[in-house]
């Protein structure tokens, strides 16, 4: 089908294609599509004999979704009403009957809880104008099934995402259209959650021993908890998409769907898992698309599960200019475990009428049964003429540079720590800092020169106490050899002790309302007293919450550990002060990372000499960052640096990058 369909001049072409891309895009994310009716558009009833009380969440009763405005500003979306809706209408099309949760008189044969988990809207208007911009609402929700017994017999996460055009003016702020992307998310979300829960083995199970008039009783699947975990992380897409995400605590396996003849034999053992990357090189290489530049987009696709996957595709959507010659739709086919298939496709930047962003947004679909990850969304600078001038974004950091670096430390050590969501759904999730910390992993190895066997990258809900623990007091030590230099990178959330400043990092299993679950930075450097390690480089990318109890009168400040002289240790600290330390939206990095990772490219290399500096980085990063804060965000964040610019030491002379 050619790409017309996107045109910009087409928007009843462009609307009916997207329908057509939900449905076909749905139908192949959620499995059992024979569930779905084509008259109604909704699925047909299950019919599962069952009285089940519907709890939801104070955090869907209370649901809202965030967005920026043209001007900066940030807009809140109620959308409690219609989750609620959408949920409780989905529940009575798989269950007899739904009761409310006030109700204490009625007999039930079991209970769904349903809680919020990720929910976001993706959307960039940098500047007040007649334009449309692409809005990708993601939202997520967990839920589960427990019996009148109280056992759990049903546990899932989903995500769903939908992207529709959010439409600005030259004369206002605001921002319209942003409502219908939201609404379509909760109505897949709803149908998936009911597809789910509708198909779950063990819940139709006990519909049947119901029905034929035994007792109810089913094998549970693991005691049922106090509380359910909020699901974490969050994703973008192009397109509607329903993607099934496992919870993250290990011990909860789901329920396969029920085999149906229409499933593939191979399918029906369970359920395969895909992982991809994806890079976009232009031919100029200077990170800048121009008019009728030609751009290759590569793929690398593997299946890590234990099942074939069929049927698997590349969705690419974005940008008309970007999209306008590609084919919407890349064929990569059957992919067998443990195989990894690679293609790529050419294009060539259509028109562009000025200097702008735009974004490629690569989704995989597959058939039913198939495990898909968050789909991977570029922002990349485009001009209609060579523009050195205009801000490259994202792509220059996250996509390496062309050649390796000259620098090789084989001695070397690289950590890199990005924890962003918490198994506590009260704790506030830190927007990129799992990906900050992958990228920054990258970095230690094709910029810093440090061998990839002696870099450790350690993300989200792989990021637990005992798991840091596991990192700096059993790993690190191993590493050994000769007196050597210890990177550590970290992203995420910290608290600042009230009566001594100390900082702790909170750990995928932390809380703000207990301390026994930290990870302090003087248990990082105990650790690494303890090893051949004499120099340290901290990078710290953390927003800082005071202590339980804390006195928020009077704040307390946090304490930078000095080194025990020992060690020369350099800190950079992004965040110095308890506040949020600022998310680089249009960058997709956290602000200091993100100018982090510029400087090692070379834009730190103050003196020109091709070689970036610890104290030539700091300095470039403290003028960054302080300058982006006040001028996009209109408060302060001003990194520290210490030692400080001026300071005589030897650390501050540590080459980080050789360009030349």
């Amino acid at each position: 089908m050619p790409y017309h369909l996107m045109d910009q001049q087409s928007g009843r072409r462009r609307k009916a294609f997207g329908k057509a891309a939900v449905a076909a895009v749905l139908c192949i994310a959620l499995s059992g599509c024979q569930f779905f009716s084509q008259r109604s558009g909704l699925s047909t009833n299950y019919n599962l004999p069952l009285t089940v009380q519907l709890r939801l969440d104070a955090s869907i009763v209370a649901a809202e979704i965030q967005y920026r405005d043209a001007c900066g500003k940030t807009v809140s979306l109620p959308i409690h009403p219609q989750l609620e809706q959408a949920i409780e209408k989905r529940m009575k099309r798989v269950f007899q009957k739904v009761l409310p949760v006030n109700d204490l008189q009625s007999t039930s044969d079991g209970r769904v809880d349903a809680a919020l988990g990720p929910h976001q809207i993706d959307l960039f208007v940098p500047r007040k104008s007649n334009k449309s911009y692409p809005a990708t609402a993601t939202l997520g929700v967990e839920f589960s099934y427990t019996d009148q017994q109280g056992n759990l017999l049903h546990s899932k996460r989903l995500q769903a995402s939908a992207t529709g055009e959010a439409e600005a003016k030259a004369d206002t702020c605001d921002v319209t259209g942003v409502g219908p992307a939201v609404q379509e998310a909760i109505e897949k979300l709803a149908e998936g959650m009911a597809e789910q829960l509708g198909t779950a083995s063990k819940v139709r199970e006990v519909a049947q021993l119901k029905k034929s008039g035994s007792a109810p009783v089913a094998t549970p699947i693991t005691p049922m908890e106090s509380a359910m975990p909020h699901a974490a992380g969050a994703a973008t897409a192009p397109s509607v998409s329903v993607v099934p995400v496992e919870p993250p605590s290990a011990p909860v396996p789901a329920s396969a769907p029920v085999p149906t003849p229409s499933q593939p034999a191979e399918l029906q053992a369970g359920p395969t898992k895909l992982s991809f990357r994806t890079i976009l090189r232009d031919e100029s290489r200077n990170q800048i698309l121009e008019q009728a530049e030609p751009f290759t987009v590569e793929f690398e696709v593997k299946n890590e599960g234990t099942v074939a996957a069929q049927a698997v595709e590349i969705v690419l959507a974005g940008h008309p200019a970007i999209v306008g010659e590609l084919k919407p739709t890349v064929v990569v086919g059957v992919i067998e475990p443990g195989q990894v298939r690679r293609v790529a496709v050419e294009g060539k930047l259509g028109q562009v009428s000025g200097a702008e962003q735009g974004e490629l947004i690569c989704t995989l679909r597959a058939a039913a049964g198939v495990e898909l990850p968050a789909p991977k969304r570029f922002v990349v600078a485009i001009s209609p003429e060579r523009a050195d001038e205009v801000e490259v974004l994202s792509v220059d950091v996250d996509q390496l540079p062309k050649t390796p670096g000259k620098l090789k430390q084989p001695n070397a050590v690289g950590i890199a720590i990005g924890v962003g969501s918490f198994r506590d759904p009260a704790m506030p999730a830190v927007k990129f800092a799992a990906r900050d910390a992958e990228v920054v992993g990258q970095y230690f190895h094709s910029v810093l020169g440090i061998p990839l066997p002696r870099v450790k990258v350690v993300t989200d809900s792989h990021g637990l106490k005992d798991d840091l623990a596991e990192v700096f007091e059993r790993w690190l030590p191993k590493q050994g050899g000769p007196p050597t230099i210890a990177y550590v990178y970290v992203s995420g959330r910290a608290v600042v002790d009230a009566t001594s400043g100390a900082v702790s990092i909170i750990p995928y299993d932390g809380s703000l309302v207990s301390t026994g679950r930290m990870f302090s930075l003087a248990r990082v450097q105990r650790a690494l007293a303890h090893t051949s390690v004499k120099k340290v480089v901290l990078f710290l990318d953390l927003s800082l919450d005071p202590s339980p109890g804390a006195d928020s009168s009077k704040p307390t400040q946090p304490v930078w550990e000095e080194s025990d002289g020992q060690q020369a240790v350099m800190w950079m600290v992004g965040n110095p002060i308890l506040q949020e330390a600022h998310a680089h939206q249009q960058g997709q990095h956290g602000l200091f990372t993100y100018f982090l990772l510029k400087g090692l490219r070379g834009a730190a290399d103050l003196d020109k000499n091709g070689t970036v500096l610890t104290g030539e980085l700091c300095s470039y990063v403290h003028g960054q960052v302080t300058s982006a804060a006040r001028n996009q965000f209109h408060n302060s964040q001003e990194p520290l640096c210490r030692p400080g610019n001026g300071e005589f030491s030897p650390i501050r002379g540590l080459p980080l990058s050789k360009l030349k």
